[in-house]
């Protein structure tokens, strides 16, 4: 089975590791990946830096919520217009929130 996250012209296939945006493939790096597929598995949830950084990092966080800030740039930059979707949660992290989704 072939887990993808489908929401408007955005494809996120979670097996083969590629976002598609308006049939365009985005290139992420690995930790790009990991951390845009973490969010979508969660989203509509907050996680914190710290939460973040144990997770896809596998350490935790002495001060190095820049870590986490610079690839969130990062990947909001690669979102082109679905940048939107990862809010910053003031004081805590980020949430990823979809306007609409669609699991296959």
């Amino acid at each position: 089975m072939n887990e993808q996250f489908i929401c408007q012209n955005f494809v996120f296939d979670f097996q083969n590791r590629t976002l598609r945006i308006n049939g365009e493939p985005i290139k992420l790096t690995p930790k790009e990946y990991e951390l845009l597929a973490y969010m979508i598995r969660n989203e509509h949830t907050a996680l914190s830096r710290e939460h973040l950084l144990n997770t896809i990092w596998g350490y935790a966080s002495f001060g190095d919520d820049r870590t986490i800030d610079t690839h969130i740039k990062m990947l909001r930059s690669n979102l082109g217009q679905y940048r939107d979707w990862i809010i910053t949660v003031r004081g805590l992290g980020y949430s990823f929130e979809p306007l609409t989704e669609n699991y296959n």
